[in-house]
């Protein structure tokens, strides 16, 4: 597998190479999502990049309240998406497209990034970060 380096600092397992964001221009991502919020809201699209970007943040998987929670912390506040909005992008979108999976524990969901999933938010950044 070729190791590809673009900001980001690598962190291996036995069978994985994960690609995480260096926190710098993680939380430039999460200012511009707060500031540019209104502009892209109304688009399926920003759901699904910033519950991507919330899981690939945290090594454990989250519940769709604790999701919600660290957006809104990493957007100070600015940013407030209802659980039951995120599930529902979770469950019809995310999850049928395999970029998430989730478990059942104690009658709650938790959700966990996918390697399809780092992919694609990958591509999204790596789109993003051309225009800086």
């Amino acid at each position: 597998m070729k190791d590809v380096r673009i900001g980001r600092e690598e962190k291996k397992d036995e069978n994985h190479v994960y690609c995480k964001q260096g926190e710098e221009t993680n939380q430039k991502i999460w200012n511009s999502i707060s500031i540019n919020f209104e502009l892209i809201e109304g688009a399926q699209l920003s759901n699904s990049f910033i519950i991507l970007m919330a899981l690939e943040e945290k090594e454990e998987s989250l519940s769709s309240t604790q999701i919600s929670e660290l957006i809104a912390r990493k957007t100070q506040g600015k940013v407030f998406k209802v659980s039951a909005t995120l599930k529902d992008s979770l469950e019809h979108r995310l999850k049928r497209e395999g970029y998430v999976e989730s478990k059942e524990i104690k009658n709650k969901s938790i959700y966990s990034i996918t390697p399809k999933g780092k992919e694609l938010l990958k591509g999204w950044i790596s789109f993003l970060e051309a225009f800086d």
